[in-house]
């Protein structure tokens, strides 16, 4: 038997415990389907699953016993998703739209507020793959598998550096812009598909062995010489303390 006045304690739980932030563009909603008998609680974006499930059963179980939860996401929470995703280092598939969409979910699935991408590099590079996905058609257009899909199909450098369009081009660190010159093989695709850079090491090494490196690339490998010379010192200590566990 459903408890006594479910449907004003849902929604006064609603208005209550999560507080909509309407400027923001976040809020909870609760709705009813006659045909399935059920209350969902929908939003997009804001706090995970997990929160709410547990924040409405700890404000009132009964009320809420059985309510389905559906949380959606937005273009900028799918775009930021995609790019996180793709920066922690998974293999991609070539455009697998609704393979990346599930995995970006799963990722996802964990980030509080995932729409909200920092000022900056952040939110240009979420901006400019999200004009990439609505290709034209006009905002709002692009589904969150072909935001993913596209990240799962060009990977990620595209987003800083624009093919033919070097005025476009958003800050680059030091070490990045050393990668962008130097890697090749699979520290090239790492940088394509994950913005995965080379290390400090590998960087100095190649600048060093390059008797025409221009002068961008010779001020920006001096900018983190403290950061070879530690990573030196690190790797000497490891030889001699192998040195020392095999005599």
């Amino acid at each position: 038997m459903a408890p006594k006045n479910r449907s004003a304690r849902i929604r006064k739980l609603v208005s209550e415990q999560f507080k909509p932030e309407y400027s923001k563009h976040e809020w909870i909603e609760a709705a009813y389907d006659d045909r399935r008998a059920e209350w969902t609680l929908s939003w997009t974006d804001g706090p995970t699953l997990t929160e709410v499930t547990r924040a409405a059963r700890a404000a009132n179980k009964e009320a809420v016993d059985g309510v389905r939860y559906e949380r959606r996401y937005s273009q900028q929470a799918y775009a930021l998703g995609a790019i996180g995703w793709a920066r922690a280092g998974e293999d991609l598939q070539g455009g697998n739209g609704w393979w990346a969409v599930s995995r970006v979910e799963e990722y996802l699935a964990k980030v509080k507020n995932p729409g909200r991408p920092k000022p900056g590099r952040e939110t240009d590079m979420v901006e400019r793959l999200i004009k990439a996905a609505d290709g034209g058609r006009g905002q709002h257009w692009a589904e969150g598998s072909e935001i993913c899909g596209l990240v799962d199909k060009r990977g990620l450098s595209w987003l800083l550096i624009p093919a033919g369009k070097p005025d476009e081009r958003l800050p680059l660190t030091p070490l990045e812009v050393l990668t962008t010159r130097y890697a090749r093989g699979e520290k090239q695709r790492a940088w394509w598909e994950h913005l995965t850079p080379l290390t400090e090491l590998e960087a100095f090494a190649a600048v060093q062995a390059d008797p025409g490196a221009p002068a961008e690339a010779v001020a920006a490998v001096l900018e983190f010489v403290p950061d070879v010379h530690a990573a030196i010192d690190a790797a000497v200590a490891d030889l001699r303390a192998r040195v020392s566990a095999s005599s």
